[in-house]
Parts: structure tokens; C-alpha cells; sequence
């Protein structure tokens, strides 16, 4: 096996522009292009089997950039997926870089919105692992759209619902509220997704009521039971009804019996559990004022 510093080397030299009589043997410029291309492939995949991933990224970078002097879009798309799968346990910030250079030339080069999508929820999900949240709600919104756009509907519900999740997780509720509300208006109509919808109800309401919005969380509530007769008999409709009624002249130990009855049956996730505790705290808060 060749040593990857050797095709390295072999492909920077076929990179350079030939001029005078050299250029007469040394082949045409797209070929040496072609070839150091390859070479930096091969040396990128023998990285990547040594398992440094990080050399093996850049050369895959290495490559698009060659292959762009060639003209190949999808070419150099696909080196920078490549390059973006080895940066991403080793170095998420050229991950991201990578990744979207590469969604970038799918969307306007290649139209290919479904990939595009895919790869756009792939950019999120770094984001978010390195705690850029406003880049991660932003893209999986994106996403959402790209999927709409190629009418993958379910596909497209799916990345609003990580959006507005994110969203509400990090206290933006009026725009989690808005993305909820989306998603309910495109299953609305759909028989097959209709079960889902008392956990869309849920969050919206729970984030009226974390803006501290009674009036909107109780017209709210009494639309979603009209609108989804199914609605007023499930759980999540009576806690939310008892939450509405403690928080309007309860205490905390009230608000948490309720939740935890509830729980025994229906278990919390994270997001709704954080949401009830801030709902929570602010009965605490609402008695200290009194007092």
C-alpha cells in the first residue's frame, strides 16, 4: 500500500499549472487535474482506514476544490459529504463548513431538494451538538421548507416539530407556538396522523401558558376540544384544564399532584417536563409575591 504522503506530494505536483515545454508532456491541464483528484481521494480513504479523520477530511476538501476547476458540481458536492462524514466526530465546525458548501451546490446547482432536506437536517443536528441553537432552529425550519418544497409532507413535519421543540426548550414560545401550529394545520386533514395531534394541543397550550397567557391557552383549549372531538376526553385535555384553574388559584403542591398523576399513565419527555417545572416555579413565585 502506498503511503499517503507520497500521493499527496504526487498531487500537488499534478495540481500545478504547466507552462512552456513541459506543458506539451505533461498532458492536458484537465487530466492532471483528474488525476491529482484521484490521488487525493485514495489518500483521504487511507487516512480514514488509519482512522485520522481529520487529514482525511481536508484532503477530501482537497479534492472538491480540485474537482471545481473541472466544472463537476455533483462531483464536488459529494467530496464535501465525504468530508463532512469525517469531520463530524472529530472537528463539527469544518463539518458544518463542509456540509454546507455541499447543500449549497445541491439547491442551486443540481435543484436536488430532497437531498438537500436530508443533508439540512444533518447541518441542524451539528449545530445543535455544539450549542449553536439559533443556527439549529434556523436550519431545521429550512429543512422543513426543502421537504415541503419536494412534497415529503411527513418529512417536512418532522423538522418543524424538532424546530419548535428547540425552540420551546430554549424559551422562545410565540415561535414554537407558530411552528405547532403548522404542523397541526398540515395533519389535520390526514386521518393516519390525526392520533398525534393531543401532543401538538399539548405543547401549545403549554406554551400559552408559559407566556403567562391564560386568556390565549383557555381559547385555545376550548377551539382544539371543538375542533377534535377526541380531544376533551384525553388526559392531556384534563391536565391542562387543572394547571389552568391552579395556576389561576392553586399552589404548588396542587399543580404538582396534578402532573404527577398524570405521569403515572402518560410519561413526560424532557421538553414538557422542563415546561411544566417553569410553570411551576412561577406559582411558587406568584405565592412569595403574595406574602
Amino acid at each position: 500500500m502506498s503511503d499517503p504522503l507520497s500521493l499527496i506530494a504526487e498531487a500537488e505536483k499534478l495540481s500545478k499549472p504547466q507552462t512552456g515545454f513541459f506543458s506539451f508532456l505533461g498532458g492536458s491541464s484537465s487530466t492532471r487535474l483528474e488525476d491529482a483528484m484521484d490521488l487525493y481521494i485514495q489518500a483521504a480513504n487511507m487516512y480514514r482506514l488509519q482512522k485520522n479523520f481529520s487529514e482525511a477530511g481536508q484532503l477530501f476538501v482537497r479534492a472538491a476544490e480540485t474537482q471545481k476547476k473541472l466544472n463537476s458540481h455533483n462531483d464536488v458536492a459529494n467530496h464535501l459529504i465525504e468530508a463532512y462524514k469525517c469531520y463530524k466526530t472529530v472537528a463539527p465546525h469544518d463539518a458544518i463548513d463542509a456540509l454546507s458548501q455541499a447543500i449549497h451546490i445541491f439547491l442551486t446547482q443540481n435543484g436536488q431538494f430532497r437531498r438537500a432536506a436530508n443533508f439540512q437536517m444533518d447541518l441542524s443536528e451539528l449545530y445543535e451538538s455544539v450549542g449553536d441553537f439559533e443556527h439549529a432552529t434556523e436550519n431545521y425550519e429550512k429543512a422543513g421548507d426543502y421537504f415541503s418544497t419536494d412534497q415529503a409532507e411527513a418529512l417536512s413535519c418532522k423538522a418543524f416539530l424538532k424546530a419548535a421543540d428547540l425552540y420551546a426548550s430554549q424559551g422562545n414560545y410565540s415561535k414554537a407556538m407558530q411552528l405547532y401550529d403548522s404542523i397541526i394545520q398540515k395533519l389535520a386533514g390526514n386521518n393516519l396522523s390525526r392520533w398525534s395531534l393531543k401532543d401538538y394541543y399539548f405543547k401549545v397550550v403549554l406554551c400559552a401558558l408559559c407566556m403567562e397567557d391564560a386568556v390565549e391557552a383557555q381559547k385555545r383549549l376550548d377551539n382544539y376540544a371543538v375542533e377534535d372531538a377526541s380531544f376533551a376526553s384525553t388526559r392531556e385535555f384534563k391536565l391542562l384544564q387543572d394547571i389552568a384553574t391552579i395556576i389561576d388559584a392553586g399552589t404548588a403542591e396542587e399543580f404538582a399532584d396534578a402532573v404527577y398523576e398524570f405521569d403515572q399513565y402518560s410519561k413526560l419527555d424532557k421538553l414538557k417536563t422542563q415546561m411544566l417545572l417553569n410553570l411551576k416555579n412561577s406559582i411558587i413565585d406568584k405565592g412569595d409575591d403574595l406574602t
